[in-house]
């Protein structure tokens, strides 16, 4: 039985004393069990780091100095393989054309990492700094968007960073000329092979204008719509299974907008799904949407299932999840470029091990994550990767063999913190939405925290 709009209730997430102070503006994102959170504005801007250990209640200060960013507003975060990256929304000044806007944080060292900003060959330009843009990540690369430009105003440069090679690259315009054009305080998510872009501010008009990029035949297209939310900016959207939903933001100098709306995109129609409620988080602008569990994509560039349901599945301190077999490729399409476990069979045939294998370097100027494909996996023969001397008969198990193999994390140094239960309590909640910060602010002066469970939507 599908659940009624009303029975969507948001609630507060327990905190400790010490934790963040209210504020919008600011850029969050899940890694590991935990949830970080840089700067934004309170009464002036803000450049203290938090990471909220999620069903701990625990917030936790990191540093943000020497090395880290200033006093950052409206900039963008987002997570790949442990890093977290950082780009834009330095205050402007006099200086801050010649201060690198981009920055890295290494969530395993708990360091900041230094880069410079550097074109591919032939490409003489990299972004500079921008408030309100932006970032979605794809196949190995970071995808931005639009923003604005100190001077030049609302921009509409659409660029791509690959992670391999650390090197930034215009995405060439459309030969038919059709895009969303100039616009900052929009939202962005990756679906598919598609960028799909809501709202955000042309000038100083809202729009409720929906777009789709494509990676594949690399053009935009404008979805058509007869309902869905209202002109907006300032809003928050994400992926949940096979939708997009969208919160809050608004229109100018009224009040925010506090309600839930759904984009299903098999059926292509929007949904309302929840309504401001009391209590509710209210009606929030300028905050950060974020999604824990079975549903939500665990990275922006994935479609696979969460590890979080995974673990899910077994006890709270269980340290063993489900090894996945050729049928299960969403586990193998998770880890990407990171470590990929594989079911093998000894010389008898009796027993498991689990191997790794890593993507081999990419030719420069070219980047992709995938190590192996729906079609690698779906076939008889191990994964292209893997050299001949390694290539072993790949293990067909039965369903219930797949069921009952395991590989005991306890044992094995794989570095993902995000696979120790430990780092990750759900709560038994199978997906949660998290809504943090954001105006108006909270009664409280810590940051306004709340959140929804959710189940098939």
């Amino acid at each position: 039985m599908k659940r009624k709009t009303a029975e969507y209730l948001w609630k507060p997430v327990l905190q400790t004393k010490a934790s963040p102070c209210d504020r919008f503006k600011h850029a969050c994102c899940i890694c590991r069990g935990f949830i970080y959170v840089y700067g934004g504005r309170h009464t002036t801007t803000l450049s203290d780091f938090w990471r909220y250990r999620i069903g701990s209640e625990k917030w936790e200060r990191l540093d943000s100095s020497e090395d880290g960013p200033e006093e950052l507003e409206e900039h963008t975060m987002v997570e790949y393989q442990g890093i977290l990256y950082i780009f834009g929304g330095m205050v402007d000044s006099a200086f801050t054309q010649k201060k690198n806007p981009f920055w890295l944080y290494d969530t395993d060292s708990a360091k900041w990492l230094q880069r410079q900003l550097s074109a591919v060959e032939g490409e003489g330009t990299t972004p500079t700094n921008r408030k309100g843009h932006s970032a979605v990540v794809y196949r190995g690369s970071m995808y931005m968007y639009g923003g604005y430009i100190d001077i030049k105003g609302v921009s509409q440069e659409f660029w791509t960073f690959c992670f391999d090679t650390e090197q930034w690259l215009p995405v060439p315009a459309t030969l038919d000329g059709g895009s969303p054009g100039p616009r900052h305080g929009h939202a962005a998510v990756v679906y598919g092979n598609g960028m799909y872009m809501f709202g955000g501010l042309m000038g100083l008009s809202e729009q409720k204008d929906f777009w789709k990029w494509d990676f594949i035949t690399t053009d935009w297209s404008s979805i058509r719509r007869s309902q869905g939310p209202p002109k907006v900016v300032g809003h928050s959207a994400l992926i949940f299974q096979d939708s997009m939903l969208v919160f809050g933001g608004g229109i100018s100098n009224t009040k925010p907008n506090g309600t839930l709306w759904k984009y299903h995109f098999p059926s292509e129609m929007w949904k309302k799904l929840a309504s401001p409620t009391d209590p509710n988080p209210s009606s929030k602008a300028y905050h950060c949407l974020l999604g824990l569990g079975y549903g939500f994509q665990e990275r922006a560039d994935s479609s696979c299932i969460s590890l979080s349901y995974c673990l899910h599945q077994k006890e709270k301190r269980c340290s063993k999840i489900l090894a996945i077999s050729k049928q299960h490729s969403c586990f193998c399409e998770y880890f990407q470029t990171e470590p990929t476990y594989q079911a093998f069979s000894n010389d008898d045939g009796n027993e498991i091990e689990m191997r790794t294998f890593h993507q081999l370097p990419t030719k420069p100027g070219l980047c992709s994550s995938q190590t192996t494909s729906n079609a690698e996996l779906s076939s008889n023969e191990p994964a292209g990767l893997l050299s001949k001397k390694e290539q072993i008969p790949y293990l067909s198990l039965s369903r219930e063999q797949q069921d009952l193999a395991s590989l005991d994390l306890a044992e094995k140094e794989t570095g993902f913190s995000c696979l120790n239960p430990d780092s990750v309590d759900i709560g038994g909640l199978s997906a949660v939405l998290f809504v943090i910060g954001g105006k108006p602010f909270s009664s409280s002066s810590a940051i306004s925290f709340w959140q929804m469970e959710l189940d098939r939507i």
